[in-house]
């Protein structure tokens, strides 16, 4: 088959494999894609992923494809069928972690070998630390002897421990092959005695997370670090993706959690050098006032330092201080206090493996003795906790933005922070570079699981900037602080995609466009607000959660699935929040309470008794213009636009897994979608096809955006041509249609 010609990136299309699509159904979806106007089809990681994995990101082969979509044959039909599309391929790659199970084929050879293992240096492990653990147990492992959840399996040459559904490789000693070969039955003492042999350990996942000795993706034990550092290791989880680019069946890479790399700027560079100018994305989340390296030989970011000033521009300024000012000790007064508080609990109670091993680092770097380790930890958790960005890069560059000096200026007036700080700026010093990839990556995952993934949660006025890429204590801005934050973007990363809605966004664009539309009625989010914290007064719940279940209930107003969707939402939110329940110790009774609330505030929004009637139909329309405003700003901005699944029609989402539901592309095909729906798509398909007809005015021209009166006024030009197009404002009685107006100039 001919080698495809280069297909201009117009914009890509997001698709979550797994969850009932496979390669397959990817292939099936070309046609509509190519009426929808994209040109590149997304795909989230397709390698052979753990059993039963919905995500993909738990790879366990990064060389084969999943053959639960369909393995290397259906990919290869998908490639062939998108050539003769027209359609690209960009695929979602997974470089930091893979699957911490012994189903992955180069762990497995690990866990019988230990450090011995040809492949052990594939992973990020401690050994000097202890065995590989695994905190997976309910109890003791004596105690699933009577229950049958630890048996022998195998036989004499391949000896294994089954443990629930899990089978472990066991050292080839002459303990284990007796016992496995006469398929011996176990005894305590005896399977105490084997166990004492193995390179790994088990124990209860509640308390023995301390023993954990290989670097995780965040917190979660059961993926495990990769060390992309090593040329050898690079090659060998690249293998696949290297071919398929040489061969021309991958126009495109996302790279997957570039903090948690050692080193991001050498592994981008190496991946550079392996795929030359294809275009790489990184998933990547920055501050405000926070750019992309420089010097990293990239595209752009996967999206989400787009939807930050996109939510900030469509908010308004009287509705947010309206929700201020009714949330007031409702939620808490001060966000960055509160994110240093979870980060402090987070060291203390969730990331003490990472921590050891940070502190590690520290004494070898500053050759101090075990004897200093407390002092030593307590200046890693006193920077750690203050750090204002997910990391600084200064393991490839061994210097600090303005920003972080400026943030981290009273922490270094201790001797022991300051000895630290100048261990980050050492260039040229092995240990100081390695203690510097160890700091962080533990700020990287402290930053996400204690902001996005606990205070997103907590303070929760304005749920529309509880955000990926935001904060809630932003403030709104105006056309000219949207288009100076474009131009900069489009100077900086002319390519960057721009996404509004994501597989990993907390709510999707059309949730957040619910309540963006509300702020345009200030009186009436004082009045539903005051309600809210009201009843959870009566109903004996915190407020907050009260503000929480009322924005819940009014994103998913319309939604026919509203009470199964709300019952698994607020019970996950609950447990991300982490104040009143906790995905490790479940308060299933507050749980219920807050889902109950939310149902009745559901079932009144549909029974048409918690709006006021005179407002209903003009907060509809002002839903109306958000989502389709928001929809033109995104594809008419510089950059290439990112459709997440679906997201062509009206899209309501909340956080994963309920933005992972099935899509009916049928019906979308068919035309049998809802008014609004089948607006957003038909404006979808008109500015898709103008990007097609001029894809380098879109991706590579000036941009510009102003407002009059009522609508803002977007504004494009390179080399002669021009487009305008007159997006209405969301205002009162100011509800006009979209129309292109003729270009000038």
């Amino acid at each position: 088959m001919p080698m495809p010609q280069a297909i201009p990136f117009v914009a890509t299309y997001r698709l979550q494999l797994r969850n009932c699509v496979d390669l397959d159904k990817a292939r099936e979806l070309l046609p509509w894609l190519g009426t929808l106007g994209i040109s590149h089809l997304y795909l989230s990681p397709p390698f052979h992923a753990a059993a039963g994995s919905t995500h993909g990101y738990d790879v366990i082969d990064p060389t084969r494809i999943d053959p639960a979509l369909g393995g290397e044959e259906a990919f290869e039909r998908l490639s062939q069928a998108a050539t003769l599309a027209g359609i690209g391929i960009v695929i979602d790659i997974v470089p930091n972690h893979m699957g911490f199970t012994p189903e992955n084929p180069w762990l497995a050879d690990v866990l019988r070998h230990g450090r011995d293992s040809a492949h052990a240096g594939i992973f990020d492990i401690d050994w000097e630390a202890g065995p590989l653990h695994f905190p997976v147990l309910d109890g003791t492992i004596e105690d699933l002897l009577p229950a049958d959840q630890v048996a022998l399996a195998g036989d004499g040459d391949d000896p294994r421990l089954r443990v629930y559904e899990r089978e472990y490789p066991l050292r080839p000693t002459d303990l284990s092959r007796h016992l496995c070969g006469a398929a011996r039955s176990l005894d305590a003492p005896t399977l105490r005695a084997l166990l004492a042999e193995q390179h790994w350990s088990l124990g209860d996942w509640r308390t023995s997370a301390d023993s954990i000795v290989h670097r995780r993706f965040f917190n979660i034990t059961d993926l495990i670090g990769v060390l992309q550092e090593d040329p050898e290791v690079f090659a060998l989880t690249h293998r696949w993706i290297i071919d398929q680019v040489d061969a021309g069946h991958i126009q495109g890479l996302r790279v997957d959690h570039i903090d948690g790399l050692a080193r991001p700027g050498g592994y981008l560079q190496r991946l550079r050098d392996a795929v030359g100018d294809t275009p790489i994305w990184v998933e990547k989340i920055v501050k405000a006032g926070e750019e992309l390296p420089t010097a990293w030989p990239v595209e752009g970011m996967s999206g989400y330092e787009f939807i930050t000033p996109l939510t900030r521009l469509l908010t308004s300024p009287e509705g947010l201080a309206a929700v201020r000012e009714t949330s007031t000790d409702a939620v808490p007064r001060d966000y960055g206090q509160e994110v240093r508080k979870v980060r402090q609990e987070l060291l203390e109670e969730v990331f003490t493996p990472e921590l050891s091993r940070v502190t590690g680092a520290a004494l070898a770097a500053l050759a101090l003795g075990e004897q200093t380790r407390p002092q030593i930890t307590e200046a890693i958790c006193r920077l750690a906790t203050i750090w204002p960005v997910y990391r600084s890069y200064a393991a490839d560059l061994a210097s600090f933005t303005p920003q972080i000096a400026e943030a981290i200026g009273p922490a270094a007036e201790d001797p022991m922070a300051a000895s630290l700080i100048d261990l980050l700026r050492a260039p040229d010093d092995m240990l100081a570079r390695k203690f510097a990839a160890r700091f962080e990556q533990l700020t990287g995952a402290l930053t996400a699981k204690s902001e996005e993934d606990t205070v997103f949660f907590r303070s929760v006025a304005f749920l529309p900037l509880c955000e990926v890429g935001a904060e809630p204590e932003l403030d709104t801005i105006d056309a000219a602080g949207f288009a100076a934050a474009m131009a900069r973007r489009a100077d900086l990363t002319p390519l960057a995609l721009d996404a509004v809605s994501t597989h990993d966004t907390k709510r999707s664009a059309d949730a957040r466009a619910v309540l963006i539309a509300l702020g345009y009625f200030p009186d009436l989010v004082r009045g539903l607000y005051a309600d809210a914290r009201r009843r959870a007064q009566e109903a004996g719940v915190p407020e907050q959660w009260a503000l929480y279940a009322l924005q819940t209930a009014l994103m998913l107003r319309a939604e026919p699935d509203a009470a199964e969707r709300i019952d698994a939402h607020i019970a996950k939110a609950m447990r991300e929040g982490k104040d009143m329940s906790r995905h490790e110790a479940p308060d299933e009774a507050a749980e219920a309470a807050v889902a109950e609330l939310c149902r009745t505030l559901h079932r009144e929004l549909a029974a048409g008794a918690l709006l006021p009637a005179h407002l209903r139909g003009e907060f509809e329309a002002a839903i109306e213009t958000v989502v389709l405003a928001q929809t033109a700003l995104q594809l008419t901005a510089p950059g290439i636009p990112d459709v997440y699944q679906g997201s062509e029609i009206l899209a309501i989402g909340l956080t994963d897994p309920d933005n992972r539901r099935p899509i009916d592309w049928n019906a979308m095909a068919s035309g049998k979608v809802p008014p609004l729906s089948a607006r957003k798509l038909e404006l979808t398909r008109v500015l898709l096809d103008r990007r097609r007809e001029r894809p380098d005015l879109f991706a590579r021209g000036t941009y510009a955006l102003r407002a009059d009166e009522d609508s803002w006024i977007v504004e494009r030009a390179w080399q002669g041509e021009a487009f305008s197009l007159r997006i209405p404002m969301p205002r009162l009685r100011s509800m006009h249609c979209l129309k292109e107006v003729p270009a000038t100039g």
